[in-house]
């Protein structure tokens, strides 16, 4: 796992620099006004450039080693996780006869765009299980995650978590949540961060995966977390029955989602959000008019290879829109930029150097919004 990883920060880091050389050299100079005109859905999502650089072997080795490094590291992770599967299962089982803080519905009914894509190339994605009652699908995605970020994300894949949580104390410190719902949490690597920020608030884990609740419940309650409550459900499927927040928070979820998924979770947000209440997301970076045409082909290359259906059609969304179509007002919409924060004293001085995401640690530009390439993407609304 560690060679997978050292091996991703490489790839990204140094190789993508040739990608590039060889897109100015043999690429740049054959594109027609046609192939950079953004009225064209296919120029817009980087598909003429992906057409032309095919046959690059510059740009066919560096994709060849991202998509086997993808490959190798799920399953490398699920065999580390099913060597272990009923120890791990049985560990789990300690901690599931809660009711109050594990909700789990076989019934369920996963929706379509994650039964039909096993995103990030896991094998079964996030709520296919091996056996009955297994916690494989968590304890992979887990392990896999910190060669995905090449470590970026933290020793426990909660940068994201941790960042947000800072970002809302710093500017808002009255802000005191007695409730918080994390939409699609997966096993709470990001949700535990809120709980920690939060303590006196209950906090509610939503996700359609069985495996990866169970898998997160056992976590979180290992490490002490007594305020989190895991509840198995589409998040299209939000209803009074889970009551309303004072905060509704999603960390890299609407990528995995679909058109028409946005429109109906975000007016369900809506109606769950208390007056007062903030809906706050971290995602993917959307695209504006002055993206390069080649710089729309290299973010979107997980559309293609690595099982992210939804991610090209998500970046040429308006996300403020989005939230006024859900019901809120303009003037309480905002976006920008927030700061991953990694857990100090886990890696050495030079690790954040060798990781792909070394750029999103600086600063965010001052009054500047959406994506500055120097931190994570955040929109939101306030109630």
């Amino acid at each position: 796992m560690n060679v997978l990883s050292s091996l991703n920060a490489f790839v990204h880091r140094s190789l993508s620099a040739g990608v590039r050389l060889a897109y100015d050299r043999d690429v740049a100079p054959t594109l027609t006004d046609a192939d950079k005109d953004l009225s064209d859905p296919r120029v817009r999502v980087g598909a003429t450039v992906r057409a032309k650089i095919a046959k690059s072997p510059v740009y066919q080795h560096w994709a060849s080693l991202r998509r086997n490094i993808q490959e190798m590291n799920r399953q490398n992770a699920r065999h580390v996780a099913l060597r272990q599967i009923d120890d791990l299962t049985a560990r789990a089982q300690r901690f599931s006869g809660n009711a109050e803080t594990l909700t789990l519905d076989p019934a369920t009914e996963v929706p379509r765009y994650l039964a039909e894509a096993d995103n990030h190339l896991q094998p079964g994605g996030y709520h296919a299980e091996v056996k009955p009652g297994d916690v494989i699908a968590g304890a992979t995605y887990d392990l896999a995650t910190f060669v995905t970020s090449a470590g970026g994300f933290g020793p426990k894949g909660d940068s994201g978590g941790r960042g947000i949580s800072k970002w809302l104390k710093a500017r808002f410190p009255e802000f005191k949540p007695k409730r918080i719902l994390d939409l699609g949490s997966a096993h709470g690597n990001n949700t535990l961060p809120l709980a920690a920020a939060f303590p006196e608030a209950e906090v509610v884990a939503l996700d359609a995966g069985g495996p990866v609740l169970r898998y997160g419940h056992a976590r979180a309650r290992a490490m002490g977390f007594n305020n989190v409550r895991f509840i198995q459900r589409a998040a299209e499927d939000i209803d009074a029955s889970l009551g309303t927040f004072d905060w509704i928070q999603s960390t890299m979820f609407w990528h995995e989602t679909s058109t028409r998924a946005i429109d109906v979770v975000m007016k369900r947000v809506f109606a769950a959000l208390n007056t007062g209440g903030v809906f706050i997301n971290l995602e993917q970076p959307n695209f504006t008019g002055t993206t390069p045409v080649f710089d729309r082909f290299m973010r979107n290359w997980d559309a293609w290879y690595n099982n992210e259906p939804f991610w090209a059609r998500l970046h040429e969304m308006n996300m403020v829109e989005a939230l006024q179509l859900a019901g809120f007002m303009r003037d309480k919409c905002f976006e920008g930029g927030v700061n991953p924060d990694v857990e100090p004293g886990h890696y050495p001085p030079w690790a954040g150097s060798v990781s792909r995401h070394d750029h999103e640690h600086a600063t965010p530009v001052a009054g500047k919004t959406g994506y500055s390439g120097e931190s994570w993407y955040l929109f939101g609304a306030w109630r």
